[in-house]
């Protein structure tokens, strides 16, 4: 067929194919302005319409009352680019429901219900470069939720519910199968309950612009550290909300506890710091003693990354072979990507990990008169030949004799390592020479690699992630009486069965499910721990550990064990007693120092606790920790305890509360003439309690006399007492009987 008939065929095709786009039907009661555009705002509309065009670009469904979408409610619109949702009553969302949606490049679902976000929801939204979520009731979001969206620039999760985030959360891709990366430049937290981040959530965007975290209760203690550091290497990007009604006209993130930091700005806060509770009270004569605890970090817990197995010598004929654990790569991994097109994306990534050997003094000696002169400067070592492939390849790396020209010595190193993709082209060797010792040298390997990702393979990954719920109501701080039992909740969320097991105060690990041989302390396979009675041996910090495969959550309980309310022996001399009366309200204060705030719990003269969590029927906590009895009775005499922890310490302080009986109230004599009165029927008598009276106090008690006091109940038609014409043993006066007249009138 010659061109010109090509192009004729053409165009009737196109004649063909346009009136059926032209003449899709526009579903009721919308309006499509254009065949490729559907609006339908202000509806009044319950489900997504039906039958819409397979051909439309532009989707407004905004303020209706959408309430329920199907996997079916988007099928086959492949040409889909903007989807508006925005308004309506939307609570939960299939899996699978834009599967089809592989053009959609915005996606606006603001202000509706979403509770959660799972693994499968975005699944297919493959093009999708804007996505907001804000101003839903989002409490979870999966860690898996992003996965393959590598286009995603733009994430809007302002006013939602969000109390805490897995580290890979907002990761797209992963390289090497352990670098998280995120391909998002603007994310918006803020007005959520976040009370901290974890580092390593910061780390996986290199390319982030914009960040807005203000609004959320932020725990300004050693736990957010971090993020001074990370705003000076990344200054700029943590933004302000700029608004000239605001004071100063913009809204920065503020903190929310401790008490002395309260409402003054995250970011400039450099020395961020844990320390456990002091209480402050005048009465108080010494300070307690500083006693804190050592806190372990996750990375405590970490198991070594990898090994490496090094032969070194020099020209000089040092040699030395070595057998290193390696660490978790540091934080300052540089992570770079660009995409190259739809289909691939193009990384480097440059890493430094510690090496940790354990040498003896021969192998010390050697290795430092081998490697000592590289401590300030690194060895700069170059791949060579494959050393042997069985049964792990190892490869001999050479000293840069132009990038080393000034201090060569002729450094060789053959590399074995594990993972193998840290044995690249090139490696940096360097002595760390203040972490070292006679019986463990420490060294750092450094060294940069690229990766190019498939979309496709990064659409189908699928990390393995753990966590354990840690919210603002998590109870992480815990106090018992002697004898009392406890338990731990650690509530674990995996991608797959999770390895749980507990580190407990004396430093031994007990694996879940477990049970004593005395049958004292056990671990439910679910993770929770319980403690019949506790022991004085019982108080210290337990640790939760969960792993699944190559993730890992750790988190710390903090346990105090008290014998009852009453002070230590020795201290009770030197505590002022309250006193008050019984059925009047009584309110103890307790305020303490901390970081992070301390949790305030009271223990009752009857051994009982209470805190502002758990109240109980009489007496309550108000969130300042001051106790409060709004009706006390003679038996609510006694001590009271005040227990201040948090996860760094513990500081208690008693108080004695005295409660006497209320005297008994004297009736006001009732006005009666002037004259002198009879004082029959009028209980005058004096109770003068004695040794058998609840009386304890000597007071004198007057008898209030009963208004149905029988001795003063009046009888009908009789006078009082005292008055004229009438006596109480008078007869009850009766009327005249009239009779008539017997004699003749006058």
């Amino acid at each position: 067929m010659d061109p010109p008939a090509v192009c004729v065929l053409h165009a009737l095709l196109l004649l063909l194919i346009l009136p059926l786009v032209a003449s899709a039907p526009c579903p009721r009661p919308c309006s499509c302005p254009q065949p490729t555009e559907l609006h339908c705002t202000f509806r009044s509309l319950i489900t997504i319409p039906a039958a819409v065009s397979r051909h439309v670009e532009r989707m407004n469904l905004g303020f209706n009352s959408i309430n329920k979408v199907t996997d079916k409610s988007l099928a086959g619109l492949r040409k889909l680019e903007l989807l508006m949702v925005h308004g309506n009553d939307i609570h939960s969302l299939p899996d699978g429901v834009f599967k089809d949606l592989t053009s959609l490049q915005m996606l606006k679902m603001s202000y509706n219900k979403l509770k959660e976000i799972n693994g499968h929801t975005l699944h297919g939204l493959w093009a999708l470069a804007r996505l907001h979520l804000d101003h839903n009731r989002l409490e979870f979001i999966h860690p898996d939720a992003f996965q393959g969206l590598a286009s995603l620039r733009l994430l809007q999760l302002e006013g939602n519910r969000l109390q805490q985030l897995h580290p890979a959360t907002f990761a797209t891709f992963t390289l090497m199968d352990y670098f998280h990366v995120s391909t998002l430049r603007h994310l918006y937290l803020s007005d959520n309950g976040l009370a901290s981040l974890p580092s390593e959530l910061l780390a996986t965007m290199p390319q982030l612009e914009n960040l807005y975290l203000h609004g959320n209760p932020w725990t300004c203690d050693c736990n957010m550290r971090w993020l001074h550091d990370w705003n000076k290497t990344s200054p700029g990007v943590l933004k302000c909300k700029k608004d000239r009604a605001l004071p100063g006209g913009q809204l920065c993130p503020m903190c929310s506890s401790p008490r002395h930091l309260r409402m003054k700005e995250l970011l400039p806060m450099e020395n961020l710091v844990c320390s456990r509770p002091i209480i402050s009270s005048p009465h108080r004569t010494s300070q307690p003693d500083d006693i804190e605890s050592e806190v372990m970090t996750t990375e405590d817990f970490s198991s070594p990354f990898g090994n490496v197995s090094l032969g070194l010598s020099d020209e000089h004929g040092n040699e030395v072979d070595l057998e290193c654990s390696v660490g978790q790569p540091r934080d300052l991994t540089k992570i770079n990507w660009e995409q190259v097109n739809q289909l691939q994306l193009a990384s480097n990534v440059t890493l430094s990990v510690d090496l940790e050997c354990p040498v003896d003094r021969e192998k010390y000696e050697r290795l430092w008169r081998l490697i000592a002169y590289y401590s300030n400067v690194p060895a700069h070592l170059q791949r060579g030949i494959m050393h042997r492939k069985e049964p792990h390849p190892t490869y001999v790396y050479r000293q840069d004799s132009e990038k080393d020209a000034l201090y060569y010595t002729g450094v060789k190193a053959n590399i074995m390592a594990q993972p193998a993709w840290l044995m690249q082209t090139s490696a940096d060797l360097q002595l760390n020479r203040l972490q070292s010792s006679a019986k463990t040298v420490k060294l750092i390997l450094s060294t940069d690699f690229s990766e190019t990702v498939e979309a496709e393979l990064v659409r189908r990954q699928r990390r393995t992630w753990v966590m354990i719920e840690s919210t603002n109501t998590t109870r992480k701080v815990l106090s018992a009486i002697l004898g009392s039992p406890s338990q731990m909740f650690c509530n674990v969320q995996s991608s797959g069965q999770p390895v749980i097991h507990w580190m407990l105060p004396d430093g031994s690990k007990v694996e879940a499910p477990y049970s004593s041989p005395d049958n004292r302390v056990s671990v439910s396979s679910e993770g929770r721990l319980v403690i019949k009675a506790v022991s004085h041996t019982d108080t210290g910090i337990y640790y939760c550990v969960a792993k699944v495969n190559g993730d890992l959550a750790v988190l710390p309980f903090h346990l105090t064990v008290q014998e009852s309310s009453s002070p230590p022996p020795g201290e009770d001399a030197s505590i002022t007693p309250i006193e008050g009366l019984a059925g009047s309200p009584i309110s103890l204060p307790c305020m303490a120092s901390g970081s992070p705030d301390a949790e305030i719990n009271w223990i009752l003269p009857s051994s009982n606790i209470v805190s502002f969590q758990a109240n109980s029927s009489r007496a309550l906590v108000y969130s300042n920790g001051t106790l409060h009895i709004p009706q006390t009775q003679l038996l609510d005499s006694g001590y009271y305890k005040c227990i201040a922890i948090n996860q760094h310490g513990v500081d208690t302080l008693a108080t004695k509360v005295t409660l006497v009986r209320r005297k008994g109230l004297i009736r006001p004599l009732r006005k009666f003439p002037a004259r002198p009165q009879s004082a029959s029927g009028v209980n005058t008598q004096i109770k003068v309690p004695t040794e058998d009276t609840e009386e304890a106090s000597g007071d004198i008690e007057v008898t209030p006399i009963s208004r149905l006091d029988p001795t003063r109940r009046r009888v009908p038609g009789a006078v009082a007492t005292g008055r004229r014409g009438g006596h109480p043993s008078r007869k009850m006066w009766r009327r005249p009987v009239l009779r008539k007249p017997t004699g003749p009138r006058c």
